[in-house]
């Protein structure tokens, strides 16, 4: 069970002036990216670079030590999370510009009956959302359930929520995606062992925000599919739309191109189901089998270096992307030219995810460098909370104000990290997953895919509200109970 704050204090350990002090100075900083980044319009980077300086420099921090803290922590979570985003985007792209995605939903809409197609959507959303940044999925997923409910007459909310569930659902609580991977490495939590956890909860999260929710919700919530968006997205790969959409809107995750740089590529295949499916759970297969031999007590022989080798997270999708290659490249009849063109397009819409990650370990950084810790943990004991309930209240809070997810699990992770030195493996994986799932709460007018998901759906402020604001707390709260759940008994 993850303990409480109180129990991480020794007897004699009483609340001093400075303390008090570093704790206005947490709220400072919090007030400060607030502020940059919702009322200035500073980019996050800039915001939790000045954040990160307020914190070493208000603590009483030499201005020396301050940049030397801030570049550590940059440089640190950069090396850890940042190649595991960069080798999940390659991935993404390559299964994007394949064709798979169009693969898998046309299949299950031809072989699901129209009362069961909000649990398949679910699902899909959630599969294809494993490889794939929350927005790449949405913006590559939404062109084919708009054409769906034209083309057949269903309900947009009915065939859209599913979606928006199956892919918030693993973006908050299953790696490699930044906010689980921040908050991993914020708690020092085994990666393997903290996927096992967040696909267990997940399927909860995705059934409850998903196919329940929506049955629902649709007969009371007014949507359309938009005129205009249905015209941008009737053409593109296979009749998919998804290139055109994401040019459109000049999306870093939409290219979706299947068109060869060779001009070779308009007739080729599409990846089969079988295959598509494979090379996505490709990287989750060999970092569970790394957790699962990890928890077997057996002699260190070749058989588990090999394991421990290929189940490390960035081995297991470096593997993952040059399978890829083949798979969703090369066996399907693209030239190495488009191969290459779809590997290029793979940095640049990760950049910004990168920097701002990086700036969040800087931020990090210099709580841990300036005590900060002592100060939280004091405050919490008080309150008689455990630290899993602290970290989601704490992103929770954070998410609300700020809108972003990412900019939440990076505030809360670096408040509560310095709290998880001495955890068990099993209780760090929990206190990383509570930081994701707080994360995931109540996103609203502040969070910028809000207004995605409302112009996609023809849905009005209020009707996205209850939509798509109730959902993403739906899928919080649930998580939540199913972690406190797995906290009395791991």
């Amino acid at each position: 069970m993850v303990r409480s704050a109180a129990g991480l204090l020794a007897a004699d350990q009483t609340w001093t002036a400075e303390d008090t002090w570093l704790l206005v100075v947490v709220g400072v900083s919090i007030a400060v990216v607030v502020l940059l980044i919702s009322w200035a319009r500073i980019h996050p980077f800039l915001a939790l670079t000045v954040s990160a300086l307020t914190v070493s420099l208000l603590a009483g921090e030499p201005a020396q030590k301050a940049i030397v803290s801030f570049t550590t922590g940059l440089g640190r979570i950069t090396g850890s999370v940042g190649v595991l985003i960069i080798l999940g985007a390659v991935l993404g792209r390559m299964l994007a510009d394949s064709g798979g995605i169009e693969e898998i939903v046309g299949t299950l809409t031809r072989v699901v009956r129209p009362d069961r197609l909000p649990w398949a959507l679910t699902l899909v959303a959630a599969l294809i959302g494993l490889p794939m940044f929350f927005e790449v999925g949405f913006v590559m997923l939404m062109p084919l359930v708009l054409q769906l409910a034209r083309q057949t007459n269903y309900p947009v909310l009915r065939a859209g929520m599913p979606v928006v569930a199956g892919l918030a659902t693993v973006h908050a609580l299953v790696p490699p995606h930044p906010g689980p991977l921040i908050a991993i490495a914020a708690v020092h939590a085994p990666v393997g062992l903290t996927m096992l956890y967040g696909l267990l909860v997940a399927v909860p999260c995705a059934i409850v925000a998903g196919p329940l929710f929506t049955a629902y919700i649709w007969p009371r919530v007014p949507a359309h599919v938009p005129d205009s968006a249905t015209a941008a997205f009737t053409t593109g790969p296979h009749g998919g739309g998804a290139a055109g959409h994401g040019h459109s809107h000049g999306s870093s995750s939409g290219s979706g191109s299947g068109a060869d740089d060779t001009g070779g590529a308009a007739a080729r295949r599409l990846p089969s189901l079988a295959v598509t499916v494979g090379t996505i759970l490709l990287p989750i297969v060999l970092m569970t089998l790394k957790a699962v031999y990890d928890s077997i007590p057996k002699s260190r022989g070749t058989l588990y270096t090999v394991v421990e080798f290929l189940g490390t997270p960035m081995i297991a999708l470096l593997v993952t992307v040059f399978v890829s290659l083949f798979t969703f490249g090369y066996s399907l009849g693209f030239s190495r030219r488009h191969v290459q063109a779809s590997l290029a397009r793979s940095f640049a819409p990760v950049a910004g995810v990168i920097v701002i990650v990086g700036a969040g370990g800087g931020y990090s950084q210099a709580l841990q460098d300036t005590g900060v810790d002592r100060a939280v943990t004091l405050a919490a004991a008080h309150l008689h909370i455990s630290l899993l309930l602290l970290a989601w209240l704490i992103a929770a809070l954070m998410r609300t104000i700020v809108g972003s997810g990412t900019i939440a699990t990076i505030t809360a992770a670096g408040i509560v990290g310095p709290l998880s030195h001495g955890l068990a493996p099993a209780q760090a994986s929990l206190l990383a997953l509570a930081l994701g799932s707080g994360a995931a709460f109540a996103g609203h007018v502040n969070d910028a895919a809000f207004w995605m998901a409302k112009e996609y759906f023809g849905t009005s402020i209020g009707g996205t509200l209850r939509t798509w604001t109730v959902s993403h707390t739906l899928l919080s709260l649930t998580s939540l109970g199913c972690l406190l759940l797995l906290d009395l008994v791991v």
